[in-house]
């Protein structure tokens, strides 16, 4: 009688210790809600990648961390892809968002869905100091932009240009320095921060700047607008609050004297 009333206990407690581990089971945590986004960060102060700290920083990359709390996600994951590929690699879903301090052209809007503007800049026109060269001399002579940038607009406008394509911003700019072309034509905002920061012989000047003012977007693939929509939201709350302000003014100071926000 003992012994089968051991039998019967010892098979409760095993009944009762499956019970508890489906509920373990059931209990275990939600997966991470990753936000996938891609840039080229060699377009500093927009995105820059810090080997040493194997880290992403810029302006770009700060925004995103933010909107990507707004927006419900528990972590930005960021994927480092050349310039020229970083469209393209929306089309086969290979990441959420392309984000590389895009200019909203008409090409891009009627091949990608995109964000509302985050902010605009213009181009600046640069020559290095010691030439003389002014605007007026650009007939015929070497031009540097970035491969595959909204820069190949305003160059293609200039009188006979002769346009040389590098593969970053920071190259086109360092072309001018050496005398491999005699102007480059990059955003404001990156000239700034490059001929601050890498320009030590303060060799660079620039002699212009394009009449317009492009809107800075973000690209997702066409048939996720719904994502887009989460997005704008996001985008236009963080507007309104101080954050966005004081990104601003981290990184670029009173830009308002450069380009309209």
């Amino acid at each position: 009688m003992k012994k089968a009333l051991f039998l019967i206990i010892s098979m409760l407690c095993l009944l009762i210790l499956a019970g508890c581990g489906s509920d373990k089971q059931a209990a275990a945590p939600a997966a991470e809600k990753v936000l996938r986004v891609a840039t080229s960060p060699a377009s500093p102060p927009f995105e820059l990648y810090l080997k040493d700290q194997n880290k992403f920083t810029g302006f770009d990359i700060d925004l995103m961390n933010d909107l990507g709390k707004k927006m419900g996600y528990d972590k930005v994951e960021f994927v480092n892809v050349e310039f020229q590929s970083l469209l393209t690699g929306l089309d086969s879903k290979d990441y959420d968002l392309a984000v590389n301090n895009f200019s909203s052209t008409k090409e891009r809007r009627e091949k990608y869905a995109y964000s509302e503007p985050y902010a605009k800049a213009a181009f600046s026109i640069v020559a290095k100091k010691s030439s003389k060269l002014t605007m007026n001399d650009i007939a015929g002579r070497k031009v540097a932009i970035k491969k595959g940038a909204s820069a190949a607009r305003v160059a293609k406008a200039l009188p006979n240009a002769q346009i040389i394509e590098y593969p970053q911003n920071e190259s086109a700019l360092h072309a001018v320095e050496t005398g491999e072309a005699d102007f480059a034509i990059c955003g404001n905002l990156t000239t700034a921060y490059y001929m601050t920061h890498t320009d030590d012989d303060n060799c660079l000047t620039v002699i212009g700047h394009s009449d317009r003012q492009d809107d800075l977007v973000m690209y997702a693939n066409k048939d996720n607008n719904e994502l887009i929509q989460k997005l704008n939201a996001a985008l236009r709350d963080y507007k309104k609050s101080g954050e966005y302000k004081k990104l601003i003014n981290f990184y670029f100071g009173d830009i308002e004297k450069q380009a309209e926000i």
